[in-house]
């Protein structure tokens, strides 16, 4: 009886550390999955999921991005990629990685609105903000210079208002369209630029001392092409003296 209780133990005790062996062969297995990162299709779609649900209020598992073209080849972006609206509707996301430099848009749409807290009394609509704000009067086209002519203020409602959008008649003009702009669309400050008003080679009047005392014109060479605002290389043609200018206005500059 006493010889059978130990061959029993010792079945027991053997069984118990092969178990122990077989357990800790598999955790050493299963740690030793690789953890796989995410793409960087993948990651730019979670941060254009993430860019949505917190600039618009929605909740993320509402924003259906549209499928992407499988023909793309998204590139890892090592800098946080920035991301905007460049058209009026809220549906299309310009997304721009800085190194490597690359850009693309994406289309999304919501399918619906944070929820109210549970308990919370339904709000009233509140009334919509307008602002007075540039838009394009007539259909503008790239290269067009601007005039008063070419804009109007209108009402616009903030809640879809883009980004830097631009609010009297006088910051457009000495500009020009570098995109083509739809009427209606509200204008903003990356639609423009300053135009070309002196060019290289051209005589331009160039002006020293305040218009209300005492002032000397004199005509001058530009020795480059010159924006509104920007400060040129000038050259007397009588004595050959070098100048520096700051374009004004269509071959007039003031000297520095």
């Amino acid at each position: 009886m006493q010889m059978l209780c130990r061959l029993l133990d010792q079945v027991t005790i053997r069984g118990l550390w092969l178990g122990a062996v077989f357990c800790l062969s598999s955790w050493t297995a299963v740690a030793a999955i690789p953890v796989i990162s995410a793409t960087p299709a993948a990651a730019l779609q979670k941060a254009v999921v993430d860019w949505v649900a917190q600039t618009q209020s929605v909740a993320a598992e509402s924003v259906v991005l549209a499928p992407m073209d499988p023909r793309l080849q998204v590139k890892a972006c090592a800098s946080p990629l920035a991301m905007d609206l460049p058209f009026a509707s809220p549906d299309t996301i310009r997304v721009r990685c800085a190194q490597p430099t690359w850009q693309l848009y994406v289309r999304v749409s919501v399918a619906g609105r944070v929820a109210a807290p549970s308990g919370q009394a339904k709000a009233e609509s509140a009334p919509v903000e307008k602002r007075q704000v540039l838009v394009a009067a007539v259909p503008l086209q790239r290269g067009m210079s601007l005039t008063e002519a070419h804009v109007r203020l209108a009402p616009v409602d903030t809640s879809g208002m883009p980004a830097n959008v631009l609010e009297q008649v006088s910051q457009i003009l000495h500009s020009e369209v570098v995109r083509d702009v739809r009427p209606d669309t509200p204008l903003r400050s990356q639609d423009i630029r300053p135009t070309v008003l002196v060019k290289r080679g051209q005589m331009v009047l160039m002006s020293i001392g305040q218009a209300q005392g005492f002032q000397i014109s004199a005509r001058v060479e530009a020795q480059q092409d010159g924006r509104y605002g920007e400060q040129i290389k000038l050259k007397n043609r009588d004595s050959g003296r070098m100048l520096t200018g700051l374009v004004k206005g269509p071959n007039q500059v003031q000297g520095l």
